[in-house]
C-alpha cells in the first residue's frame, strides 16, 4: 500500500519533513496529494481539506497557534473535522481543538513531540582552543518566532559574546548584532543544510529560544539532545524541562539574566551534557516519522 506524504512547498521544516519520508518504504512525498495512495498524511494542516479522502488522512498540528475560527468547519484548518487520525505534538493541541468543537473520540490520536535526528548528541571532548560565550538562535524569521527579542537580549549581553544565527531571514538580524559591536556567525540554509546542523549545535554554549506559538519547538529537542542549555520564552515543551539545562524567560531582560548566569559555567554546562541530552532521549525525528507513517498505514489498512 502506498502512503502518501504531501504539503506545499514552501520550505523550511516540512521539506526537510518530507525528504526524511521520503527515504522509507512504501511512502512517496509530493507537493499535492496523490489520487492514487492508500493513505494520506496532510503534514500542514490547512492542507487537510484538499485529500482525496480525509478519512484515510492523517492530519499532522505542528504549532500552538489558535486564531479564532480557523479549527470550526469552514475555517482554514477546519479539515481536522473530518481526518481519519490526529497528529498532535503538544498536548495543549487537544484543548485548543476541543474548544473549536473538533470531536477527539473515535479515532486514532497520536500526540508526542517530533524530538531532534538521531545525528543531534553531545560532542565527545572539551574544546582546546578557548573562545568567546557563543549563543545560538535557530529558525526562520517570522514575528511569532520574535528574532528581535534574541538581538536585544545578545547585544545587552554584551563581549565577549558570539552570536550564531542559523536559518532564514537573518540577514537583518545579524547585521544589527555585529553594528553592536557583536560577533555574529550568520548560517544560511544556503550554506549549511540539515547535515551541518548537528556539528553547528555542539558548537554552541547555549541555545535561545523566543518564539510564542511553536508546539516543540524543534531547536529545543535539537539543543537538548546535543547536550547545549537553552533559555526560553515559555513556549511548547520548555517549561517541561525547566530545571537541568533549560531556564525561561518571559522578556529579553530575562535572557540577559539568564544569559549572564550561564557564561560563567561553561565547563559545568558541559560536564552535565549527557544529563541534559537524556532528557530527551525518548524522542527522536526518526521515532515520530514512523509512529506517524503507521498511524496513517493503519487507516488504509482498515479501509480496504
Amino acid at each position: 500500500m502506498l502512503t502518501n506524504v504531501y504539503a506545499e512547498n514552501l520550505g523550511w521544516l516540512f521539506e526537510d519533513l518530507k525528504r526524511h519520508f521520503g527515504r522509507m518504504e512504501g511512502v512517496a512525498v509530493s507537493d499535492r496529494p496523490l489520487p492514487d495512495a492508500g493513505a494520506w498524511v496532510a503534514l500542514r494542516t490547512r492542507e487537510a481539506g484538499v485529500s482525496p479522502d480525509l478519512g484515510r488522512t492523517a492530519v499532522c498540528l505542528h504549532d500552538l497557534f489558535d486564531e479564532e475560527g480557523m479549527y470550526q468547519p469552514g475555517g482554514s484548518r477546519g479539515g481536522v473535522h473530518g481526518a481519519g487520525a490526529l497528529v498532535l505534538c503538544h498536548p495543549e493541541q487537544r484543548r485548543i481543538l476541543a474548544a473549536s468543537g473538533v470531536p477527539l473520540e473515535g479515532r486514532p490520536i497520536l500526540e508526542r513531540p517530533l524530538g531532534a535526528l538521531s545525528a543531534f548528541r553531545p560532542r565527545e571532548r572539551p574544546r582546546q582552543v578557548p573562545r568567546s560565550f557563543t549563543v545560538g538562535w535557530v529558525g526562520r524569521n517570522h514575528p511569532r518566532k520574535r528574532l528581535p527579542w534574541f538581538v536585544e537580549a545578545v547585544r545587552d549581553l554584551g563581549a565577549p559574546v558570539r552570536a550564531v544565527l542559523l536559518g532564514e531571514g537573518l540577514e537583518e538580524a545579524a547585521g544589527a548584532l555585529r553594528a553592536a559591536g557583536i560577533a555574529c556567525d550568520h548560517c544560511s540554509r544556503e550554506t549549511h543544510p540539515i547535515s551541518e546542523y548537528p556539528r553547528v549545535y555542539q558548537d554552541l554554549d547555549c541555545v535561545v529560544i523566543t518564539g510564542t506559538t511553536e508546539a516543540g519547538p524543534l531547536p529545543l529537542f535539537e539543543a537538548l539532545a546535543s547536550g547545549v542549555p537553552v533559555v526560553s520564552t515559555p513556549v511548547g515543551w520548555a517549561p517541561f524541562f525547566e530545571g537541568i539545562g533549560v531556564r525561561i524567560a518571559e522578556s529579553p531582560a530575562g535572557i540577559t539574566a539568564h544569559l549572564e548566569e550561564l557564561r560563567p559555567t561553561r565547563e559545568e554546562m558541559f560536564a552535565r551534557r549527557l544529563e541534559i541530552a537524556a532528557q530527551v532521549a525518548p524522542w527522536t525525528l526518526e521515532g515520530w516519522l514512523a509512529d506517524v507513517l503507521e498511524v496513517a498505514r493503519q487507516l488504509g489498512l482498515r479501509a480496504a
